[in-house]
């Protein structure tokens, strides 16, 4: 037996991987005389160009056998209720190593970034802290039960659409919305998507997807069948740092007819990744003094591991008699453990998490005159399993109810959502309003929101010796988050200019701060942190100004950027507001300078150089045991050799995407000026550089069977 082969088989999902190929290669259909014309050259959308999402709204479904199934329209899904996506291309045709970096490059997006592949990068929208950021698949939670935290690293970006920004239907800030995509081709196509640089990484994603006729009880229907497989690991540039194991392997069955889609997905993942306590370095050496520095770290044996997988069905079609809308229910069942191994005592220390969840949610559109109403209930329930984690509360569940309106009044855009929100440790509502209006060449906009923000696990119960819960005297009292923002965008001949300007409030601001404790290392993280709540709001107000010169063009020169302010008003209102005013830089901003070409008549490139700069700042810090971000002491001793400080600084890196019909391949030099006399190196996260003159190489390969 192959060795690839026995390595899949012992994983606990192996055999149904070991099954979906089977399964695939049996409906694969022969090919013979009448072999299907050749539409290699319609591919995906890509970087390069703008054609149409990706999705099966605007086609037919077809079989892969050449029959004609004219009488058969499925229903279309349903526009989606939260967010609007940000990218017409692909995360998998896209030179990212991560869904959270494709979003970095959003105007007014901040990341932190922890340098290596793997981790658990933070992304701040609007100075929002990140754990205000909510993660979801397929309408589903995918935040981690525990932490709270948004877990990007679980997807696979070669098989979900480009994700969308917008409300959270969880009544949080932020909610970040990936869907399985949607396969358009006719033909069965088998994609392959491969990565490596030079610091031992090895990433791979191959899955499969073909549509065929299959009529029952007399009525016509294509079944789509798409799955695929998994796997990375990762040295890492600092010693405890690798990626250990990545296995995953994803899969999905729908049916759709005239009427009804019947859907079953599920998506398995076992994930093992270093949780040291950065980089150290020795008396006189530069932190960036690779790797002599990097291989003094704390505590390198430390490690976080997750085993996870999202069992999901979804039913769509005319459940409500006399609606010509579809209704959409769906149910999930999760299974999510959480282990930690701590080397910071007398002994080793392994916590283990198991937790399991439940999850269902229904949707219902219809239109009233020109209202276009959705209606939309969920719900989730959580359980504990058996964990030597003392103090975890056994149960916490969650409902969520959210109407909402859209209309066109004359040439204005108008749209409003009401939500109540029900958790096992508070309750609030949710309003957001928003209103698009053109004025002439000038497309204004303005929302306003108000909603709270569900604690996380670990804030409520704490987490073992590694975070302090809040104070019993909270008395189930949620955040209160009002955010408004307002914003213009124009075209000028071959420029886009936009403009935005935020303010939000929030009341009982919950967040981890770090905690000194004796054995703590002054230039590095301690394991120690504490939830704590601001005893007065917090206020932040900023702005963001964005420029494209020729950005669409598919040939010649191009540049785009963006720049944003940010200032916390209330600074000085405690000890507590001072330090998370410090988390983020008062300026930081993006820019990109490229230009494309076309070679061969089918060989498309695009060449840029793409810099991102930030200023002062104390970041936030990595917790280890938990993955999360947390606030640092007001004043923190940095490494000598970085100035005491974070910032000013930033990072260029230089990027090619070539397209050749339907492959893309990816080239990255990262980070090209550290490591020089012009740079010695440089630090978003404390104390974790960034790697410098990183290159890395990647492919994404579709090929029709």
């Amino acid at each position: 037996m192959p060795s690839a082969l026995r390595l899949v088989l012992r994983l606990p999902f192996g055999p149904v991987l070991v099954v979906g190929v089977a399964l695939g290669a049996a409906l694969m259909p022969v090919r013979g005389a009448r072999a299907q014309t050749d539409t290699t050259d319609a591919a995906p959308p890509d970087t390069l160009r703008r054609p149409p999402a990706d999705t099966a709204r605007a086609r037919r479904p077809s079989d892969t056998t050449g029959a004609r199934p004219e009488s058969l329209r499925p229903l279309p899904d349903p526009p989606p209720l939260y967010g609007r996506v940000r990218s017409d291309s692909l995360p998998g045709r896209r030179p990212h190593v991560s869904v959270e970096m494709m979003l970095a490059e959003q105007p007014g997006s901040f990341l932190y970034d922890l340098g290596e592949y793997g981790w658990p990068h933070g992304w701040s929208p609007r100075g929002l802290s990140p754990h205000r950021v909510h993660l979801w698949s397929d309408g589903f939670p995918l935040d981690d039960p525990l932490t709270g935290r948004a877990r990007f690293e679980l997807l696979p970006p070669s098989f979900v659409g480009p994700p969308r920004t917008g409300l959270d239907p969880g009544g949080g800030a932020v909610g970040v919305h990936t869907a399985w995509r949607n396969y358009a081709p006719k033909r069965p196509v088998t994609e392959l998507r491969y990565r490596f640089d030079r610091d031992g990484l090895h990433a791979i994603e191959v899955g499969h997807s073909q549509k065929r006729r299959l009529d029952l009880f007399g009525r016509p229907g294509v079944l789509h069948l798409t799955f695929g497989y998994g796997g990375r690991k990762a040295d890492g540039i600092y010693n405890g740092s690798a990626l250990r194991t990545e296995r995953r392997i994803w899969g999905r069955l729908r049916y759709l007819t005239n009427d009804w889609t019947v859907e079953l997905s599920d998506r398995a993942t076992r994930y093992r990744i270093g949780a040291h306590g950065g980089a150290t370095p020795r008396s006189g050496l530069s932190i960036y003094a690779l790797p002599l520095a990097a291989a003094n770290v704390r505590r390198p044996d430390d490690r976080r591991k997750t085993t996870r997988n999202d069992l999901t069905a979804r039913l769509q079609g005319p459940l409500v008699p006399g609606l010509s809308r579809p209704t959409t229910v769906a149910a999930r069942w999760t299974s999510h453990t959480f282990d930690f191994r701590s080397t910071g005592g007398e002994a080793d220390t392994t916590w283990a998490v198991p937790v399991t969840g439940g999850h269902v949610r229904a949707r219902q559109s219809l239109r009233a005159g020109p209202h276009h109403l959705t209606a939309h209930l969920r719900g989730s329930l959580w359980r504990v399993g058996d964990t030597n984690l003392p103090a975890l509360d056994g149960r916490r569940g969650a409902a969520h109810v959210l109407l909402q309106d859209s209309l066109r009044l004359g040439r204005s855009d108008l749209m409003l959502n009401v939500g109540g929100h029900l958790t096992s440790q508070q309750r609030y509502p949710s309003v957001t309003a928003r209103i698009r209006h053109p004025a002439g060449p000038v497309r204004l906009s303005a929302s306003v929101r108000a909603t709270g923000q569900r604690s996380a696990w670990i804030e409520d119960d704490g987490f073992a010796s590694h975070v302090q819960p809040l104070s019993a005297e909270r008395g189930g009292i949620a955040d209160r988050l009002l955010e408004g923002t307002v914003g213009a965008r124009t075209q000028v001949g071959p420029f886009n200019l936009g403009v935005t300007g935020f303010a939000h409030r929030i009341r009982n601001a919950v967040d981890l701060y770090a905690v000194a404790s004796g054995d703590s290392v002054a230039t590095t993280i301690t394991n120690q942190a504490a939830a704590r709540q601001t005893s007065s709001p917090v206020h932040r107000v900023g702005a963001t100004a964005s420029l494209g010169w020729r950005e669409d063009a598919r040939r010649g020169l191009y540049a785009t950027g963006h720049g944003t302010l940010l200032q916390t008003l209330n600074a000085d209102a405690s000890p507590l507001h001072a330090r998370l005013a410090q988390t983020l830089p008062m300026a930081f901003g993006r820019a990109r300078l490229g230009a494309r070409f076309v070679l061969f008549n089918d060989l498309m490139t695009d060449l840029y150089v793409q810099g991102r700069g930030w200023g002062v700042m104390n970041s936030r810090w990595f917790h280890p045991p938990t993955g999360r971000l947390v606030v640092p002491p007001r004043t923190s001793a940095l490494p000598a050799t970085s100035g005491g400080r974070i910032g000013p600084s930033g990072t260029v890196d230089v990027r090619a995407e070539v397209q050749f019909r339907s492959a893309t391949l990816f080239f990255t030099f990262q980070n090209v000026q550290a490591g020089t006399q012009l740079q010695p190196g440089t630090f978003v996260t404390p104390v974790y550089p960034l790697p410098p003159q990183q290159f890395r190489f990647g492919v994404f390969w579709p090929i029709f069977n």
